[in-house]
């Protein structure tokens, strides 16, 4: 038999999200950075907004909001590789091998193989009493990079309080 937070646990593991790489450009290193993530969503229609959700922890938090820019690539099932890639830390290693473009507005490095990618201004954060922190980001620009692939990645965690 499970225990009420067990069953919890079971049950917002089954909240479905994407799983996205988020680039910026890295002022205290001086070059591109990105990192997965995979708590984002829509948010707003006019003007288009997407909201980012991350750990506390996270130095991307900080270097974000410095950049006031950043880009969502929405990956798709054929970008595990690329996923897999951006799963630990932080630095331009992440992009070797990787066809990128730079972006309209902030010169950040998109990612060729995504499904598709926003383009966005940081419009505000919130710093919240809980283990997360929230970047709202003004969509700017976007664009379908890739038709031919139709499904965005999708995760289910298996514990709903932790990644």
């Amino acid at each position: 038999m499970l225990s009420e937070k067990e069953n919890l646990s079971l049950a917002l593991g089954r909240i479905p999200s994407g799983l996205f790489i988020v680039t910026f450009y890295n002022q205290e290193l001086n070059q591109p950075d990105g990192m997965l993530m995979s708590w984002i969503q829509q948010c707003a229609f006019t003007p288009p907004m997407v909201s980012i959700a991350m750990k506390k922890e996270r130095k991307s938090f900080d270097l974000i909001k410095k950049a006031n820019n950043f880009v969502v690539n929405i990956m798709g099932k054929q970008n595990a590789k690329i996923i897999g890639s951006f799963y630990k830390g932080t630095g331009a290693s992440k992009f070797e091998g990787l066809e990128t473009q730079k972006s309209e507005n902030s010169n950040i490095l998109i990612l060729k193989d995504a499904v598709s990618f926003l383009e966005c201004k940081v419009s505000q954060s919130l710093e919240l009493e809980s283990d997360h922190n929230i970047i709202f980001g003004e969509v700017l620009h976007g664009k379908l990079l890739n038709s031919d692939q139709n499904e965005s990645s999708v995760h289910l965690r298996k514990n709903g309080f932790d990644y």
